[in-house]
């Protein structure tokens, strides 16, 4: 049924399925998450055709539009929705049809905006009419709607309702107003309760100012990657929204497509829910997928830190430097909530050096049940590459390590006593002794090596970190800024601590192009610059992800650069900027 042509609508920036976009109107343009007036004509910015109208038809051409035009998405069960579905059609907008049904319960607030988004192309607008709240707006563009609308703000108004950001209030048992809008801050308490029309205008304007604020803040959350954890607190004033969000954590394949790869700023792990967030599964799965470890004697499995990366907190470093002489020796995994298991190679990798948790000693349930499983998993995959398993933990940390070897009847060697911080003279020089005693001589750890090795691997695919690394290759430079150079000088990759990436260059994304699947196809015979426009795309790999580093060619050039959508969205959309370009050279 989905059109394949925007006119007038283009996203310029993803997080999810929340996007930031432009939608050009015949009174300028404007920006989404969007809110639409009812009070100024809502048919004045967008030309809405319904779906029994004679017009409807045009919606099936590619021209004769010249403002932006929408339809509404009817659900399965309106007789005219097989109407929709027998030929494409070329909108700006589809309005959900019937929404105030999704207000009935939270499946169907999860279901109707699911099924719209999966249904329309990624480049057009989407809509759901008259019942945006300031308390749901949030979850409402974390879904994927792009345009909300006053109405319900203006009928709760002029029905003596004063909405907040977390609940509605009857203005009759208001003592004071709680808000300083220009409304409230104009007026008092009591002239709103007279209920004439002049007070029901007033709060209805209250409540469309307050909900314009809410659309201001959610798109700056967009822009600064942290709309998840604002829709984490926004949820928790309504049991109907909270549990929408845990729904909507076990959508995974709808969200993450969308959801970047890497981001500048740390996650916080502050709610249950946090822990189902896409990031946080994404490392898991990969951790198992996309991640061999280097057979070595002893598995050393260690308690996570508050300071990223883990090797740069005290703790970590007294640990470190109690097993110098031995490292060769040791494989390093930390165990941690969220993420569950981090091998030391991988510390560097978003989010394990990029989240933020409350650090209480206390545990959950459902924290310590899939922290365990996560260390089960790994267990499993990988116990055959160790000869002997020691553990530096005590605590919440040593109840799941014991949980889990104790199932397994797998043997291990703790070296802290329950009462001893991990980084105390007596653990770390009862660490010392049991490493010592166990390795018959000293080995360098070679660690630099297995960072880059490991993270290309998770990275790319497995194999990525063999190619890069084949021939006369080191690694310079001081830790974490890791640089890998070949036998003649040419830097082939680079880690990006600020994004917890590595970025390659031309020479270092030959070597893989074979093996990575994340690789663009571009069409023509022009030399990108800067950019590469969605338009510009044939073919592009189902694995990208924004903020991916990809491989792009065509028969004329081979570069490399960042992703700005999914693979899927580069091949689906008409509009915006695939790739951004950081080198290109003509073959």
């Amino acid at each position: 049924m989905a059109g394949d042509l925007s006119r007038y609508y283009e996203v310029k920036r993803r997080d999810g399925a929340a996007r930031i976009g432009r939608l050009i109107t015949p009174t300028g343009r404007l920006q989404t998450p969007a809110l639409v007036s009812a009070e100024s004509g809502i048919r004045e910015e967008i030309e809405l055709i319904n779906v029994d109208s004679p017009a409807f038809a045009a919606l099936s051409t590619k021209d004769g539009w010249n403002s932006p035009r929408g339809t509404v998405l009817l659900p399965e069960v309106h007789p005219l929705h097989h109407k929709q579905r027998e030929s494409p059609l070329y909108v700006d907008v589809f309005v959900i049809g019937f929404a105030s049904s999704m207000l009935k319960t939270p499946e169907a607030f999860v279901r109707r905006v699911i099924d719209a988004r999966s249904e329309i192309p990624p480049d057009v607008a989407l809509w759901t009419p008259a019942i945006a709240t300031p308390e749901n707006a949030a979850l409402l563009v974390y879904m994927g709607v792009d345009i909300l609308d006053d109405i319900n703000a203006l009928i709760k108004g002029y029905s003596g309702i004063y909405q907040l950001e977390e609940c509605e209030l009857r203005v009759s048992e208001l003592e004071e107003l709680p808000c300083n809008c220009s409304v409230c801050t104009s007026t008092d308490v009591s002239k709103l309760q007279e209920l004439n029309a002049d007070a029901r205008a007033k709060i209805a304007r209250h409540n469309t100012l307050l909900l314009e604020r809410e659309l201001r803040k959610i798109r700056e959350y967009i822009r600064t990657g942290t709309l998840r954890e604002y829709v984490e607190l926004r949820v928790r004033s309504s049991a109907f929204l909270t549990a929408a969000l845990r729904i909507l954590d076990t959508k995974q394949e709808y969200f993450e497509p969308g959801t970047p790869i890497a981001r500048k700023i740390a996650m916080k792990i502050n709610t249950m829910e946090s822990l189902r967030r896409i990031e946080v599964r994404r490392f898991a799965n990969r951790i198992l997928a996309r991640y061999a470890p280097p057979a070595k004697r002893i598995l050393l499995i260690l308690p996570c830190a508050a300071k990223k990366p883990y090797s740069s907190s005290q703790s970590h470093r007294r640990i470190i430097n109690a097993i110098r002489d031995y490292r060769g020796h040791v494989h390093e995994l930390i165990l941690t909530s969220p993420l569950g298991v981090v091998p030391r190679e991988l510390e560097l990798v978003y989010p394990a050096a990029f989240y933020d948790i409350p650090v209480t000693g206390y545990w959950d349930a459902e924290e310590r049940a899939w922290v365990a499983s996560r260390l089960d998993a790994y267990l499993d995959k990988n116990l055959g590459n160790y000869d002997v398993i020691v553990a530096h933990l005590r605590g919440a940390y040593r109840a799941i390590c014991e949980s889990v070897t104790e199932d397994k009847g797998i043997e291990v060697i703790f070296t802290c006593e329950e009462q001893e911080k991990e980084h105390s003279e007596e653990a770390i020089h009862r660490l010392r002794s049991c490493i010592a005693n166990l390795c018959a001589t000293s080995k360098e750890s070679g660690i630099r090596t297995g960072v880059v090795k490991a993270m290309a691997d998770y990275q790319f695919g497995i194999g990525a970190g063999d190619e890069l690394l084949r021939g006369s290759t080191r690694v310079v430079g001081k830790y974490p800024a890791l640089r890998l150079v070949s036998v003649t000088g040419d830097v082939l990759a680079r880690v990006v601590p600020e994004y917890g990436l590595m970025a390659l260059s031309v020479a270092g994304a030959r070597r893989i192009a074979r093996i990575t699947p994340y690789k663009v196809e571009i069409g023509g015979d022009f030399i990108p610059k800067g950019a590469i426009l969605a338009p510009g795309v044939m073919n592009a790999s189902g694995e990208i992800r924004p903020n991916d580093e990809v491989i792009f060619y065509s028969d004329r050039v081979f570069g490399v650069g960042r992703a700005r959508m999914s693979g899927w969205e580069m091949v689906e959309s008409i509009r915006g900027v695939a790739i951004d370009v950081r080198e290109v050279i003509t073959l």
